[in-house]
């Protein structure tokens, strides 16, 4: 694993998945945008591999609960969730990949999926889920847009609402412009209360439950 990873990066930086990117990649078709989103995948292992936060971390889904998938793509993890939970939601900047996650996933009734601005979560009001997660998007955004982010979603979680994210670990990436330290992860969630469920050589996998106010 660590040396697909590092394989990966050689020739793709996350710093360099940047909004063209991610619009170009929106135009190509269903299998190239599944390529896009999950390097060297095919069309049946993204359908079904299930190596998501919703199963490595064991997420309790049940049927009175409202989710949010953030930097959901094109929605591969909403037929496994929407399925289990009340309402899934899912949201990206990139209006052509909302338009594919729509789509994909259009048998499924419980489902909807927005354009949101990239760095914020405005378009919700307050207090609006029970759980949001984030799947290997982080270490696409600098560290303004994580910290943009992070306080929209301590705003949209209801009171001890979770919060589920893979986190890039400075040791591993060597770029400070969006990986991070143990330390600033701690200042980054300092208004939750955080686990730190694992712990690879490139991640953070964090489970943060927003404190009451």
């Amino acid at each position: 694993m660590i040396k697909e990873i590092k394989r990966f990066l050689k020739r793709n930086k996350p710093t360099d998945r940047t909004k063209k990117y991610w619009e170009n990649a929106a135009k190509k078709s269903v299998e190239s945008v599944m390529e896009s989103i999950c390097d060297q995948f095919d069309k049946e292992t993204f359908e079904s591999k299930k190596e998501s936060l919703i199963f490595s971390q064991k997420m309790q889904l049940t049927p009175d609960i409202r989710i949010l998938d953030l930097a959901c793509g094109m929605g591969r993890t909403c037929r496994w969730v929407a399925p289990k939970v009340k309402e899934y939601v899912g949201v990206d900047f990139i209006p052509e990949m909302i338009e594919k996650a729509k789509a994909y996933n259009s048998e499924i009734n419980n489902a909807k999926f927005l354009v949101n601005d990239g760095k914020t979560l405005n378009i919700f009001e307050d207090e609006n889920f029970d759980i949001i997660y984030c799947e290997l998007a982080f270490q696409h955004m600098l560290k303004s847009i994580q910290e943009s982010y992070m306080n929209d979603i301590h705003r949209v979680l209801k009171n001890n609402g979770l919060f589920y994210v893979q986190l890039p670990r400075f040791e591993f990436y060597k770029d400070p412009s969006y990986a991070r330290t143990k330390e600033e992860v701690d200042e980054l969630f300092k208004d939750f209360k955080v686990t730190y469920a694992d712990i690879s050589p490139a991640y953070y996998y964090i489970k943060a439950t927003k404190l009451r106010i």
